[in-house]
């Protein structure tokens, strides 16, 4: 069971990248890209944070002002009202 914490930790460190790469290929796919907007961010700090937050709680790492720093960056991205739907 030794080699359990660093394989989770090797594949939640891998899809940060994985994620960030398929959202810029998707946003740049077809004729006219597109622009990264405000429903780009919030997809990829939520896709990015959950797998951050897990590496760093696997590894008993997860101090509180990395809690803090993590939150207001969650907070940045989904705390904005759309003006276009109102």
């Amino acid at each position: 069971m030794e080699w359990l914490i660093p394989a989770l930790s090797a594949i939640l460190a891998l899809s940060v990248p994985i994620v960030l790469i398929g959202g810029l290929h998707n946003r740049n796919k077809g004729k006219e890209p597109k622009g990264i907007g405000w429903q780009f961010i919030r997809y990829t700090v939520l896709t990015i944070s959950i797998p951050i937050i897990a590496l760093l709680a696997l590894n008993k790492a997860l101090s509180p002002e990395v809690a803090t720093l993590i939150g207001t960056a969650m907070g940045f991205a989904f705390g904005k009202k759309d003006e276009k739907n109102e």
